[in-house]
């Protein structure tokens, strides 16, 4: 005798149910209500790694829920309370629910500042107070949306599936506007600290442009002017993430005075120019990145920002390494009324700054 084959279970409910049962959505309901049965509550519980994963994968489930059921509220806060210059870059079309921000509430609850590169921001009292709030009303609509989708798995939506899904959608909508009415208050306040934060970091980046836009107009006593403007915020700035380093002060002029050691190259030695063009290499590899900021972004814990704390060392390196140079030349007559054209500008110096990039291992 043949083996019998296994018995095929038998399908229940209405036939719109059982076509039902076959879609993702079916399955989102019924991960919902198996992940919410371990789900901590994010008010109180002692939260570790394993905790948070279990409240990301369950409203991760919510926000596809809410897609599918078309719960379509504009989130566009995000992205505009974005800061400009903090990494990574902000989604253009935000959906869902980031478990974050759950992570952040706690944050707010039980201190009373957040802490940047040493110095501590304060929270605003109201918030700290909408975040005990939404924490508890997070856990209390966790439980609620699982609630009532499990009895309507269990008796194959006997109430309906069309008045289930309407009922499913007004949950889902009262959880979204809860949800949307802390996320804008804790993104604005994030918004308001890291715009403190990124300060020094503004200063740069407007320099840097300016500075660009006045070599481009040939605008010789501008780019000057701004260069040395420039190089003293990247010196503060730099003091300020670096406070180990060596507390003599750059001299003035810095930049103009090492394109005079390349106009005046016959009376510098070849020890002077050799420190001159370094100096030059390492100021616009710093320009160069400054220039990129608002498209690459930096971390708001500004020394984790490897590449950017790199080229600030190295940039002040130089500019002490050439002090004996750029006094040498200070003494000869300045730079703009010797010189008439080929100006040192990023844009003419970027070729041969790539040339030495590429060729540096060789």
């Amino acid at each position: 005798m043949g083996k019998k084959g296994k018995k095929k279970s038998k399908e229940t409910g209405t036939p719109d149910v059982q076509k039902f049962k076959k879609t993702r959505e079916f399955w989102l309901l019924k991960e919902c209500v198996t992940i919410q049965e371990s789900l901590p509550f994010v008010a109180m519980d002692v939260l570790d790694d394993l905790a948070f994963m279990k409240v990301a994968r369950f409203l991760n489930m919510v926000g596809l829920l809410a897609e599918h059921l078309q719960v379509n509220t504009k989130k566009d806060y995000r992205f505009n309370y974005h800061h400009k210059y903090l990494a990574p870059t902000p989604q253009f079309f935000p959906f869902g629910y980031d478990v974050d921000v759950i992570r952040q509430a706690r944050l707010v609850q039980e201190k009373p500042g957040i802490t940047y590169n040493g110095q501590e921001y304060q929270f605003a009292e109201s918030l700290r107070t909408l975040s005990e709030k939404f924490l508890k009303e997070i856990d209390s609509y966790m439980t609620k949306i699982a609630s009532e989708i499990e009895p309507r798995l269990k008796d194959d939506f006997a109430t309906g599936l069309k008045r289930f899904k309407v009922d499913l959608k007004e949950d889902l909508e009262i959880f979204d506007q809860m949800w949307i009415k802390y996320e804008q208050e804790y993104v604005k306040a994030r918004h308001e600290i890291l715009t403190q934060v990124f300060q020094q970091v503004d200063r740069l980046v407007t320099l840097e442009m300016m500075l660009t836009q006045a070599e481009e107009r040939l605008d010789v006593e501008a780019k000057q002017a701004l260069e040395n403007e420039l190089v003293r915020e990247i010196e503060k700035f730099t003091r300020y993430l670096c406070p180990d380093l060596p507390h003599e002060d750059f001299p003035e002029d810095v930049i103009p005075l090492a394109e005079a050691c390349i106009f005046y190259e016959s009376k510098c030695t070849e020890e002077w120019l050799h420190l001159a063009k370094y100096l030059i290499k390492d100021y616009l590899e710093l320009r160069i990145y400054i220039s990129k900021i608002p498209e690459e972004r930096l971390k708001p814990q500004l020394k984790e920002n490897q590449q950017l704390m790199r080229l600030l060392r190295s940039f002040h390196e130089s500019v002490l390494a050439s002090r004996v140079a750029l006094d040498f030349v200070s003494r000869l007559p300045r730079l703009i009324h010797a010189k008439t054209s080929n100006w040192m500008t990023k844009k003419l110096l970027e070729p041969d700054l790539r040339y030495i990039q590429k060729t540096a291992h060789l």
